[in-house]
């Protein structure tokens, strides 16, 4: 309740002014009088008009710029690397490059804003019958109505289990001021910070989101919406954003690669500046050495993994909630892929919550009668009128009820707790019989039975059974007659075992989640032989305890852990605990927590709030209170236990898809930096940007198949083993670069395949190409001085001596060497002053050759990285094991455009800055034209611009990258299978070691200390629409404010009315706010 000062603020308004109203101090009737609202409640049409002016009962929905949106999807530390990359690709002119990086991150905003906002809509639409009801009193009748249709003045029913929906004001239970009342108990806890509920009597006020635990009573809305205690403290509170476990695993994979990246980045520029001596020139092409860093830099960089991570959770969110899982915490994904044991209730969760007879055990106590003739007359002893639950059950489990219409009940003699038994008079009409069908307590019915002592012990025995195994014993006993003559005869039929049976599906549901790595422990507040009973059905195993025993034996007490080691071991191996209440719920789940297990709770009330909070995976069970759902972190709509395990399996499938990528990008990574770093740091050669970009695009785009990729889920819970994801990507990098540099080195440093395959030589060897420009300047075709061609100055030629003798402020000129002036001049052997021809030769062969080889090399870098994602999704052998159809029409669009590019090539894009066009020595090893090469510009010997990395198709070759690819794909699931075995990877080696090695993961679970379900809109990511505070509203202001609302009167009349402004209860808020202690530790004035 209010403090005991009233805060009061008036402001002048011509004839209105606004005043200031704490609910919590003034009577019910003058807060009816305010309100404009009776008893009796509103009509539909004054609510439906102040709905218009009040606005809905929700806190309002920030506005969110779709462009924004889209741009927020490049604000995260990978894309700031990418850009950093484009900024450099501006200032070394390469504008390609910057349009193409540019476009790569452009492409993942759009796909993850399309993805997410497909997410959002089939959510909305699933979660609607989710959305939070209340009990309102309109038009004289009650009626149920989404909760965000209330108004102030409604006069609504708040009971048990129920999450207050608005500001209220409790109203009397009754007339009579005498009477004793009983007061309400609210837990204000997400609002207060009280960690005990709260009593309210009649005129208290209870705040929205607040949780009933006990009674029910009519209340009048008097604050709905931002107008509420939360509402206004959420406008000024901050709202909680705490990192989930995803962002974390984001964040550190991502920061390993951008680690690598730099290490190498900084190897290559010392290697190549401080080696390699490379000159460095602004404009375009000046400086091929900081052009090939951002080879390094956008290769490396797992641009797509934000977008690929969050639309695999969205849409695999979506598609759990197709399944009957709403998933309320997108982080609980990964925690249910985790979760190892699941403590489930029994009623309503692992059985049907509907009594029900077990025919085949039924026990006939008198000779002469089977157990159908037993069930017809328990049906006939059934009153269905006041359709008690026993008389329903006995009525409906009759098989042949047609047979009961010959028969007419003329008395019936209700139960009483003092006769315990119901006795009713039939005839039958066909034949005018007249009997009597007793039942009851089985005690009282034996008693009655005319052979009492012959039938008593086996009567007794069966009893004893029927109560160990947790039945509830029935009697059932007939008497020919009415009575009416004093002479009755009561014969014992039989003892009818009653009980609430398994789901039909439960037992199934428990052993395939045993095959998981689930253990399921039932926890229920039944009594201890009932669980047992339950248990044995769904041969859960029947060894457990009433739940104080482990709570004596955690409070010091060994002598209760039944020869167990320690508690945790006791709550471990043993199968359930029975007779617990909602308390020790939450302690056993803390214990578990403590044993490093990933631990799931089911509930459907308001006091299992507590455990399914602490829990890793609240469940709330289809069917559970508003509190309950939201305490939960996942929301079932489908009953029984099946949905929890095919929400498992589903979000084993997620991890699987995320695990992958993760795999795979670390991989590729790895891959990316050490191929080209170390074939850049050995060999002195550059690879142009542009393919890399085009190869980001094209193997990072294919990426978001593996969101919606048909996948296998472990046998196992799943965790984020980071140790193991970081060696697992390094060994396949590793391996990845061995196969490319071999490729490497057998295409372009020896002349096997020229030699066994007659392709075109792409050796670039000094003595190979020395050798072969020997041979090819030899002839009448070159010029040459005293028969010496070799060393003829580039003047001498005519396409040359033009570009030469004008870019080079006249060299040949001054050399005295052109085409129609070939002489001495024009042979130059020491220090030669212009490029020879052998020279240029060598230069525009190692040109045309690495130009070649860098399509070849990037098509097998492309194929082979896109190839290990069939590798590492799977334990198993990877052909056998199919992917989905996506992932696999990714791979070959992907693939077929990649060996397009190889084939045809840029035409010598990027072209050198220091060039000859129409080139003389640019002939491919057999002496014929280069294939697609119609430019035909070559650098100019001598320059910066021999480096130039530019790409020619490869043509032939691409047959060879492919081949190359297949056969080094082969041993990869060989050594995926030793890295599963040496780092016993999901228990591939050892299961019992993996789980007890098996680190629990660092799980947050948002905003604990404020989370009020369903006050704004919904989302992928927030389905039921859950607002969370940084802190609870009560720390942050001041609670005497708390019931404060702003009203208008009127000066002339007084008549005073709710304010309809939201602006004026948000400066009420603002004059309320708490302000930061001082050094004193007081509050400052």
């Amino acid at each position: 309740m209010a403090g005991t000062e009233e805060v009061k603020v008036e402001v002048k308004g011509g004839e209105n002014t606004t005043d200031e109203v704490d609910f919590a101090k003034i009577p019910v009737h003058e807060a009816f009088q305010i309100l404009s609202a009776t008893h009796d409640g509103l009509t539909q049409a004054e609510a439906e008009k102040r709905l218009v002016d009040f606005g809905p009962n929700k806190l309002p929905e920030s506005t969110r710029n779709p462009v924004l949106v889209f741009l927020g999807y490049m604000w995260n530390p990978l894309s700031w690397a990418m850009e950093a990359s484009a900024i450099i690709a501006i200032c070394l002119n390469d504008w390609a490059d910057f349009a193409l990086i540019v476009g790569l991150l452009l492409m993942n905003s759009f796909i993850s804003f399309y993805e997410e906002s497909s997410a959002d809509a089939a959510i909305k639409a699933l979660t609607a019958a989710l959305a939070p009801k209340a009990k309102v009193l309109r038009d004289g009748k009650f009626d149920s109505i989404d909760a965000v249709n209330l108004v102030p003045g409604d006069i609504v029913v708040i009971k048990f289990g129920d999450i207050v929906p608005a500001d209220i004001k409790i109203l009397a239970e009754s007339d009579d001021a005498e009477q004793e009342e009983t007061p309400m108990q609210i837990d204000q806890a997400a609002l207060t910070g009280e960690s005990l509920p709260v009593k309210k009597f009649s005129g208290d006020v209870a705040f929205s989101g607040s949780a009933i635990k006990a009674g029910e009573r009519h209340a009048v809305v008097y604050a709905t919406g931002s107008n509420t205690f939360f509402g206004r403290a959420a406008s000024l509170i901050a709202s909680t954003n705490n990192e989930s476990n995803l962002q974390k695993i984001m964040t550190k994979i991502g920061g390993i690669c951008l680690v690598t990246i730099g290490i190498w980045v900084v190897i290559e520029l010392a290697v190549q500046f401080g080696h390699y001596n490379h000159a460095c020139y602004p404009g375009e092409e000046g400086c091929p050495t900081l052009v090939n860093m951002l080879v390094i830099l956008v290769g490396g960089i797992p641009i797509a993994m934000p977008t690929v991570l969050s639309v695999t959770l969205a849409l695999g969110a979506a598609a759990l909630a197709k399944e009957g899982a709403i998933v309320a915490r997108m982080s609980a994904v990964e925690e249910m892929a985790g979760m190892d044991i699941l403590c489930s209730d029994k009623t309503g969760t692992l059985t049907l919550n509907k009594l029900s007879i077990d025919i085949p055990s039924i026990h006939l106590a008198t000779p002469g009668y089977s157990n159908e003739d037993v069930m017809m007359y328990g049906a006939l002893s059934a009153n269905t009128v006041t359709e008690e639950p026993i008389d329903m059950v006995l009525y409906n489990s009759y098989g042949k009820p047609d047979e009961l219409k010959g028969f007419k009940t003329i008395k019936f003699v209700p139960f009483n707790p003092v006769d315990k038994f119901t006795a009713a008079t039939i005839v039958q009409e066909s034949s005018g019989r007249v009997f009597r069908v007793m039942k009851g307590s089985p005690q009282v019915v034996l008693k009655k039975a005319h052979n009492f002592e012959e039938i008593k012990d086996a009567v007794d025995a069966k009893m004893v059974e029927f109560a160990n195994r947790g039945y509830r014993s029935l009697g059932i006993a007939k008497a020919e007659g009415d009575g009416k003559d004093g002479v009755t005869k009561w014969e014992m039929l039989g003892l009818l075992p009653l009980f609430d049976p398994p789901r039909h599906d439960t037992a199934q549901t428990i052993k395939n989640c045993r095959v998981q790595g689930i253990e399921v422990k039932m926890v229920t507040g039944d009594h201890l032989l009932i669980g047992k009973e339950t248990a044995r059905q769904l041969e859960m195993g029947t060894e457990m305890y009433p739940s104080d025993t482990l709570i004596q034996a955690k409070n010091g007490h060994p002598e209760f852990l039944h020869g167990y080691a320690n508690i945790l071991d006791m709550a471990e191996k043993c199968n359930g605990f029975a007779e617990v209440f909602p308390e020790h719920k939450y302690e056993i789940v803390k214990i578990l927590q403590d044993g490093n297990h990933v631990v799931g709770m089911t509930g459907d009330g308001v006091n299992d709030a507590p455990a399914l909070k602490k829990a890793d995976v609240g469940i709330a069970v289809a069917g559970a209170t508003d509190a309950a759902r939201g305490a939960a972190d996942i929301v079932l709509t489908e009953e029984g236990l099946s949905t929890i395990n095919s929400a498992v399996l589903g979000a084993r499938k997620i991890f699987q898809r995320m695990t992958t990528y993760s795999k795979y990008t670390v991989a590729v990574t790895f891959r990316i930096c050490f191929t080209f770093g170390l074939i850049t740091v050995i060999y002195n050669w550059y690879f142009p940007t542009i393919l890399i970009v085009v190869m980001a695009v094209f193997n990072d785009g294919a990426m978001i198949a593996l969101s919606k990729d048909k996948c296998v889920p472990s046998k196992l819970p799943n965790s984020w083993n980071l140790k193991n994801i970081f060696l697992m990507g390094i060994v396949y990098g590793l391996y990845l670069t061995l196969s490319s540099w071999c490729l490497y080195h057998v295409a372009q440093k020896s002349s096997w395949f020229e030699d066994a395959f007659n392709l075109q030589s792409l050796d670039d060897r000094p003595a190979s190409l020395q050798a072969w420009c020997s041979a090819w300047i030899q002839g009448p075709a070159f010029p040459s001085v005293d028969g010496n061609q070799d060393n003829v100055s580039i003047c001498a030629y005519p396409g040359y001596y033009e570009t030469y003798n004008a870019d080079y402020g006249g060299a040949c000129d001054t050399q005295g060497c052109s085409p129609t002036n070939i002489g001495p001049a024009c042979l130059v052997l020491d220090s030669p002053p212009t490029p020879t021809a052998i020279e240029q030769c060598e230069a525009e062969q190692h040109y045309v050759r690495g130009a070649m080889m860098r399509a070849l090399l990037y098509l097998q870098v492309s194929i082979s990285g896109q190839m290990l994602v069939f590798v590492v999704r799977t334990q198993y052998y990877s052909l056998l094991n199919r992917a989905g159809n996506m992932t696999y029409l990714a791979f070959i669009l992907a693939q077929t455009a990649a060996t397009c590019i190889a084939v045809f090539g840029f035409d010598g894009y990027v072209p050198p800055k220091d060039n000859f066009e129409d080139c003389v020595f640019c002939a491919r090893s057999n002496g014929e034209s280069v294939l697609y090469f119609p430019s035909k510009t070559v650098p100019i010997a001598r320059t910066e611009s021999v480096y130039t990395a530019s790409v020619i198709g490869c043509v032939g070759y691409a047959a060879v990258a492919w081949v190359w690819c297949i056969v080094w794909y082969f041993p990869g699931d060989f050594i995926k299978w030793a890295l599963c075995w040496m780092l016993n990877e999901d228990g591939f080696r050892d299961t019992a070691a993996w789980q007890k090695n098996k680190q629990r993961p660092e799980l947050s679970k948002e905003g604990e200390d404020a989370t009020v379900a369903a006050m704004v809109g919904g989302s992928h990511g927030n389905p039921l629409g859950r607002v969370s505070l940084s802190k609870a509203p009560a720390k942050a202001l001041d609670r005497k404010s708390a019931s404060v609302v702003a009203i208008t009167r009127n000066s002339k009349t007084g008549v005073a009315r709710v304010s309809a402004d939201p602006k004026k209860n948000l400066q009420i808020a603002r004059n309320s706010l708490m302000k930061p202690a001082g050094k004193d530790g007081k509050e400052q004035k």
